[in-house]
């Protein structure tokens, strides 16, 4: 599991450990937490170069339409 994701999960243990939280709630809260360290991960560079790849091979395809 990624260090942040690991942390976000032990806070919200630990307050559901320390008080009486309804089980959803819980579910909520750990989740928004998740999506909210994924989403301030970059983007890996192995993930851009396909990307790149990908436009460059849709190009030349339809480069290759046209002529």
């Amino acid at each position: 599991m990624h260090e942040k994701h690991k942390e976000a999960a032990e806070n919200v243990q630990a307050n559901a450990e320390s008080s009486v939280i309804d089980p959803n709630s819980l579910v909520s809260r750990v989740l928004r937490e998740l999506y909210d360290s994924v989403q301030n991960e970059a983007i890996p560079e192995r993930f851009l170069d396909l990307l790149e790849q990908l436009d460059m091979a849709e190009n030349s395809a339809k480069a290759g339409e046209t002529q």
